[in-house]
């Protein structure tokens, strides 16, 4: 049985972030096992390692550092759940109800980062938050017509990002 790649993404985030074990993961998004395991290896072949990205999730450094990090990786929880509630009711939301939750989530995702002070890979998430936030406020102002595109991209983009970021 094919799957779409939001299910990998889901599957992926489930493993990371809220993480899951494989296994559960896996019967969270009705994935085989075996079909869990094989994204994850080729997605390490291609410079996506799941394993690490899990790790630096609860990678801190003394107690208040542990709770920084957590209360950040809490709310990206939050935010990549809400982006996929946005997903999924996107029928039941207008665009402009769905761009203002956008713009709200990353108004407070910026000054999370903010607040957070001192770490490097969240100093580097704050600044790339603050180009999503212009790049989304341009695109659902200027191009309206592509926010929906848009909103799935940034989806689908946010793995990448993560990747990206931690080099």
């Amino acid at each position: 049985m094919a799957h779409s790649i939001d299910v990998k993404h889901a599957l992926r985030h489930s493993y990371v972030a809220e993480l899951l074990a494989m296994s559960v993961a896996s019967v969270k998004h009705k994935v085989a096992d075996g079909t869990a395991r094989r994204w994850k290896a080729e997605a390490k072949n291609s410079g996506d390692d799941w394993d690490l990205a899990r790790a630096a999730s609860r990678r801190s450094e003394g107690s208040a550092g542990e709770f920084t990090v957590d209360f950040v990786e809490e709310f990206s929880i939050q935010v990549a759940e809400t982006f996929e509630l946005l997903k999924t009711s996107s029928g039941e939301l207008t665009l402009d109800q769905r761009v203002k939750i956008l713009t709200s989530l990353s108004d407070m995702q910026v000054k999370v980062m903010k607040v957070s002070g001192g770490n490097k890979k969240l100093e580097k998430r704050t600044i790339a938050t603050e180009v999503i936030k212009a790049l989304s406020k341009f695109v659902s102002t200027q191009h309206p017509d592509f926010t929906s595109q848009f909103v799935e991209i940034l989806t689908a983009f946010a793995p990448r990002l993560d990747q990206e970021l931690d080099d």
